[in-house]
């Protein structure tokens, strides 16, 4: 089954994850990354911007709307008027998770029904406020292009090959949007199997009534013993925290754990 296609909010995704319930006498404690992509860009352009927004604890999305669009951030939740039922932070949103996926002006017209125009316009604009994200992401493009593989952020450097393109050019942009991609997406993969490790060796170590059961990107869900769940929930955040700070060094790192009745 994919889970990362089971909805996770409103009334329908509520009653579908109700299907999923520990045994008798067991509660989930799940332990969730937050806008972890969104570190990691943060922590490795190390543009004062983004890390601003994230020492202060500040909503970046909210941040990088006033900055963007030139209003002010009590006003980034108005709806825009190039896309009446988006606010202003929600375009805003759609850009900065794009990054993560190298997504260009094209992808961006498509995702929130624009022009090709706006959506350049719109990307044009973000970079002119954030111009350390722009060269790093641009860096990681010529470098997966000049090399024929990108890497993980360290301490990890995992490694990922492409083909050699030669001169065809639309290989050579999935290669260059690839190159984008698995830094940001292969590093929060690679603190999330760091935190899997930390998890199990605690567990084993002080051999408590936990199991890790599910994994949905960089999602962990334990089975936990009921009178043990209020105990496990912090520490299973702290050691998720511990494992991301391997990679993220620049950034302060946000868990959302919770225990529940079913996922």
């Amino acid at each position: 089954m994919n889970l990362t296609q089971i909805p996770s909010k409103g009334e329908l995704a509520s009653f579908i994850r109700s299907a999923f319930i520990p045994q008798e006498g067991y509660k989930f404690v799940g332990g969730d990354f937050s806008s972890c992509e969104l570190r990691i860009i943060a922590d490795q352009s190390k543009d004062p911007v983004w890390l601003e927004a994230y020492d202060r604890d500040e909503d970046l999305h909210s941040k990088l709307a006033s900055l963007t669009f030139d209003i002010p951030i009590e006003d980034v939740k108005n709806p825009t008027p190039f896309k009446p039922d988006m606010t202003y932070r929600d375009v805003q949103k759609t850009i900065n998770f794009g990054l993560a996926y190298g997504m260009s002006e094209y992808k961006l017209s498509k995702t929130i029904d624009v022009s090709v125009d706006v959506a350049k316009e719109l990307i044009d604009k973000f970079f002119t406020q954030v111009p350390q994200v722009k060269n790093y992401l641009n860096n990681l493009g010529r470098f997966a292009i000049a090399h024929n593989f990108a890497v993980t952020p360290p301490p990890f450097k995992r490694r990922r090959y492409f083909e050699d393109p030669g001169s065809d050019f639309s290989k050579i942009g999935n290669i260059e949007r690839a190159g984008k991609n698995h830094p940001i997406q292969g590093g929060n993969a690679d603190l999330t199997k760091a935190s899997l490790v930390l998890i199990r060796n605690y567990i084993i170590e002080h051999n408590i009534d936990v199991k890790i059961v599910n994994v949905i990107h960089d999602e962990i869900i334990t089975e936990c013993k009921n009178e043990l769940a209020e105990e496990w929930k912090p520490i299973m955040e702290s050691l998720m925290i511990q494992a991301a700070q391997i990679v993220i060094k620049n950034v302060p790192v946000k868990v959302d754990c919770k225990i529940t009745e079913y996922w």
